[in-house]
């Protein structure tokens, strides 16, 4: 919005809204109609607050008038103690502003620019009426109405005719049906070059709508059509402007006949030049050439409307994008007369869009996709060329190598600088048609109606989805196949795309599992890591890292777990030797110990190790696959490399991050301290089981492991690249240890916990408070973020040892006095703080006394849970006394309790933790009142023990005659044999199916404690039998020193 003292041009608004209601003036029969339309615009065009001389008005009106309302308003508010009603405060507050000497210039001045920019208008209408009078028309047949007629030059000479241009004309021409017939006349191919060339530029003009609503279209869409294949290069690019700017109409009519028309249009072009033998596909695409250079500005046009149209198409009718679809796929699948010969429309969309984004936006919603997948049912033309492609492509990929060094020479010399090619040769077509076709594949693949057209025909052999993916992966895994790309070019390597395209199809569960979770696909996949391992060629950093890929994107599903682990048809009680984690995790083992060049004749680049290691991890943060990965010692082996890295990063110069900076000097120190920290990960997630807790501690790098968590943990980033969520989960896993809970407070996370806690809760979200309305009171006992920092507080404490790490022989600080700033960092402070508030020092340091005392006190409800830090508490702390003391300090002069949040929850507690047993036990009281007004409370409230009689339900014991006497007997005569034990099993399950009410406490206390002492005596083996799997020899030959 411009400056309210300048002087605004409202010329390009006013003929903008003259543009768009000259269709409704026309069709008024007089001009009082005229009128009274213009008066009702507001009401009945939708678009009357999208004008810019709308927008210009009501700014200017909220800029001049606004302070003015809000002044009024306010001095009335004060100057009127007994509030108005509505309709007299905005009476007396209109008429004020109205009457304002503001509200009046603003009215002239408004006044007096648009009068000045209608002047102008119609001087610019009478000018260019005058000059055609002068000069004549050209063609003598035009009749132009003084009335109905304004016009006035477009700008249309930009370069480029794209999408974009279209939206940028300003100035338009109305016609009527007798102007429209004489430009449909004049388009005819058979009229002379100048005719033709002056009604496009009359058609330029003209409002979208209104030429599509002419009565000729028909007769006009050909002269169209016929002026883009005109071999005049001003007429076809004035054609092709034409059909640019139409697109930016919001009518789906007219967008829909202007891409058909350049559908047809280069449906012709093909059709002609392919008879002609002009588009041999060995000559290439020359740039340069205008023939190649006309259908590559079609081409984009085209492309441009297909990426953008997705946005809008959901407002048009089905119909739209059916007739969209069809004439599309159509379209890239027409066949040449010699199709191994001729260049196809798919070659020139694969050179402007190779990675085919316009299909991947059309299958992004199920609006489109629909149709889309059903016309690929009913004709599968289209994906069974793309099908043709890759398996041709990978046929012939060793011919195409050979030819790979002239083609890199050639790519430096066909340019017209630095950016932009010229010349594109035949094997660089078939490539980017390679691309374009396994882009449509991949996006094919991920949905389920896109993998039911399968299998498809080609070469009268049916192909299925495990031999499709399996005919590409030879472009992962072949030396062969394996070439460096010429890095100056930006073309991908295909591994990359192949890998690329897989990944894609990984994302869904299901086509992950019906494409690559099978038997043969990963053995495909595992065969360059099975040739590293017999010693054989090596294969390149690319093809490794490649295959690493794809295996943690199966791995990243449980189905893909259990292939690796088990193999496709294996069981987790069934030992599988040949399964993909043993030659993943001796590939893992191998790399990390073995020495540099003494076995190997070459060694993985640490980038290769690392992300086979991710695979692993992602096996080993589950209880299966840790069991089958433990007898590796892999969290050994990481965590001596680790060690050897660390030393390197003391030793060397300090890293740079910033690619910007990196030289080749400390190139190496960046790339020894990035491998550091990703073995320092792999090692962290160790602790996603409690197992792998365990194999994390006999490493002794837990602390430097809790310390890159708590790192990453700060700057709240996710796990990795598979796991996209927190480390709340692995923080519970590491805190249920007495070392995880040591390392966590000595990494400084416990006091960060804490300290973000209690900004939280005394600090709020802002500590600036609201001036439009006080804070609202809070309804809940804790809100959402609170909630958070509960949940965090509860998991970091779920575990005695936790607590007892933390806790024992920790003294609370009782003091005298706490400052405002004083915030707690340990866990004893919280308890202190939060939890025992019982002085009024405490009392005062808090500035949400109840909130911040609930919440302490709930986390003292959920810790008490445990039995074992119940009694630590007690023991240590005297809670029972300290609470019971609370309670009794609300009580009234009459010996009344006063009912409140606080002594509520201290009610819960007690009754929590002093009766002890399930819901048949004890009877625990709400949290909350109850509706009744009279007693909002009916549940005593604690103030001593034992506790009333209301929370200790009445339980009918069974009667002694009633007690099993196969079980007693199985008691009395105790054995320590594992056929005891088992007899006492059976004996005790009959017990509970049949004669639950014979049970008491004795007998079920009796039964604990000798099944517990047999075990004791019994071996290990003995309990907890071990399975047994059958191992080949050759397997065991090829394994690491571990097993011999």
């Amino acid at each position: 919005m411009a400056d309210l003292d300048t002087e605004v041009d409202l010329l390009p608004s006013i003929r903008q809204l003259i543009s768009s209601v000259a269709s409704s003036i026309q069709r008024s029969s007089t001009l009082a109609t005229a009128e009274d339309m213009m008066v009702h615009l507001e009401g009945t065009d939708v678009n009357f607050h999208r004008y810019e001389l709308v927008k210009y008005i009501k700014g200017r009106t909220e800029a001049v008038l606004g302070p003015l309302i809000e002044e009024e308003i306010e001095r009335r508010n004060l100057d009127m103690p007994n509030r108005a009603t509505e309709e007299v405060l905005v009476r007396d507050v209109t008429e004020r502003v109205i009457n304002d000497q503001a509200c009046t210039d603003m009215k002239h001045s408004l006044k007096l620019s648009t009068r000045s920019a209608v002047d102008r208008l119609i001087q610019a209408y009478d000018d260019d009426k005058r000059q055609r009078t002068s000069q004549g028309s050209y063609a003598p047949s035009y009749r132009y109405p003084e009335r109905t007629t304004n016009s006035f030059n477009p700008s249309s000479g930009d370069d480029d005719s794209s999408f974009d241009d279209s939206l940028n004309q300003s100035s338009f021409m109305f016609m009527n049906q007798e102007q429209f017939t004489n430009i449909t006349e004049s388009l005819d191919s058979s009229q002379p070059l100048q005719w033709r060339r002056e009604a496009l530029q009359k058609l330029l003009q003209v409002p979208p709508s209104d030429v599509l609503a002419c009565e000729n279209w028909g007769r006009m869409k050909k002269g169209l059509v016929a002026a883009l294949a005109d071999p005049d290069e001003g007429l076809s690019e004035s054609s092709l402007r034409f059909h640019a700017r139409m697109f930016g109409s919001n009518s789906h009519n007219v967008m829909r006949e202007m891409y058909t028309n350049l559908i047809d249009h280069l449906s012709n072009e093909f059709k002609a030049l392919g008879s002609k033998g002009g588009m041999a596909v060995h000559h290439g695409i020359d740039a340069t050439q205008y023939p190649a250079q006309k259908l590559l500005r079609r081409f984009r046009l085209v492309n441009e409307f297909q990426l953008e149209i997705p946005k809008y198409w959901i407002r048009f009718p089905d119909k739209f994008l059916q007739d969209l679809t069809d004439s599309t796929l159509n379209f890239l699948v027409m066949k040449p007369s010699k199709p191994s010969e001729a260049i196809t429309p798919m070659h020139y969309i694969s050179l402007l869009d190779p990675k085919a984004l316009w299909f991947k936006k059309w299958m992004h919603g199920h609006y489109s996709r629909t149709i889309i997948l059903g016309h690929l049912k009913d004709k599968n033309t289209l994906l069974v060329n793309a099908v043709t492609q890759c398996l041709e492509f990978v046929d012939s990929r060793a011919a195409w190598l050979d030819s790979m060094n002239d083609l890199s020479d050639r790519f430096n010399m066909n340019r017209l600088d630095s950016s932009r090619r010229t010349k594109y040769t035949e094997k660089e077509l078939e490539f980017l048609v390679f691309i374009q076709s396994l882009s449509i594949l991949g996006r094919l693949l991920v949905y389920d109606n896109g993998r039911q057209l399968f299998p498809v025909k080609v070469h009268g052999k049916e192909v299925t989805l495990t031999e499709l993916v399996r005919s590409l992966l030879p472009l992962i895994t072949k030396r062969s196949f394996q070439v460096n790309m010429p890095t100056d070019t930006g073309a991908p390597s295909p591994a990359m795309l192949v890998t690329e395209m897989l990944k894609i199809v990984s994302t869904d569960r299901a086509a992950c599992v019906e494409c690559l979770c099978k038997d043969e696909v990963v053995t495909d996949i595992l065969k360059p890591v099975n040739d590293w391992l017999n010693k054989d060629q090596p294969s390149s950093d690319l093809t490794m890292l490649c295959v690493a890929e794809v295996l943690s994107a199966m791995a990243s599903w449980e189905t893909g777990t259990k292939l690796l682990l088990y193999g496709e048809n294996g069981s987790t009680f069934q030992h599988t030797p040949n399964a993909a984690v043993h030659i993943i995790s001796e590939f893992c083992k191998r790399a990390m110990d073995q020495p540099v060049g003494t076995e190997f004749l070459t060694q993985p680049s640490r980038p290769v190790i690392g992300v086979f290691l991710y695979v692993c991890r992602q096996l080993y943060c589950t209880p299966e696959g840790l069991l089958i990965l433990h007898p590796y010692g892999l969290h050994h082996s990481v965590a001596n490399a680790w060690r050897e890295v660390s030393r390197e990063v003391e030793l060397g110069d300090t890293p740079v991050m910033e690619e910007s900076e990196v030289t080749p000097e400390n190139m190496e120190a960046r790339d020894a301290f990035m491998w550091e920290q990703n073995l320092l990960d792999n090692l962290l997630n160790f602790a996603g089981t409690p197992k792998g807790m365990l194999l994390l501690q006999q490493t002794g790098v837990i602390n430097e492991c809790v310390a890159y968590m708590y790192g990453r943990y700060t700057k709240k980033l996710q796990v990795s690249k598979m796991e996209k969520f927190g480390y709340g989960t692995m923080v519970t896993q590491v805190s249920a240890t007495a070392p995880g809970m040591a390392a966590l407070q000595s990494s400084g996370f416990i006091k960060a916990l804490t300290t973000e806690m209690w900004s939280v809760l005394e600090c709020g979200k802002d500590d600036h408070p609201s001036v439009q309305r006080p804070a609202p009171y809070p309804t809940q006992p804790m809100d959402r973020i609170t909630h958070k920092y509960f949940l965090n507080m509860v998991n970091l404490l779920s575990a005695f040892p936790a607590v007892y790490e933390v806790l024992a022989n920790q003294p609370l600080k009782n003091k005298e006095s706490y400052s405002f700033r004083e915030m707690p960092e340990t866990i004893p402070d919280v308890i202190d703080r939060l939890i025992l508030v019982d002085s009024e020092a405490k009392q005062h340091s808090l500035f949400n006394l109840e909130e911040s005392n609930v919440f302490g006190l709930r986390l003292l409800s959920v810790l008490v849970s445990c039995l074992d830090t119940l009694l630590l508490l007690e023991t240590q702390y005297r809670i029972w006394d300290r609470l019971l003391e609370a309670q009794m300090n609300n009580c009234m002069e009459k010996g009344e309790v006063m009912v409140d949040a606080l002594s509520i929850e201290r009610t819960h507690i007690l009754v929590r933790s002093y009766v002890i047993g399930g819901p048949r036990e004890r009877i625990l009281p709400p949290r909350t009142l109850s509706e009744d007004q009279e007693e909002p409370f009916p549940w005593p409230v604690v103030t001593c023990f034992p506790v009333p009689k209301e929370y200790i339900p009445a339980v009918s014991r069974p009667s002694a005659l009633k007690q099993d006497i196969d079980l007693s007997r199985a008691l009395s005569n105790v054995n320590n044999t594992i056929d005891w034990l088992a007899n006492c099993r059976e004996t005790f399950v009959n017990v509970l199916m049949d004669k639950h009410d014979a049970l008491n406490s004795k007998t079920l206390a009796d039964l604990l404690e000798q099944v517990v002492n047999v075990q004791s005596e019994l071996p290990e083996f003995q309990i907890i039998p071990t399975r047994q799997g059958v191992f080949k020899d050759s397997f065991i030959k090829n394994l690491s020193r571990i097993f011999q």
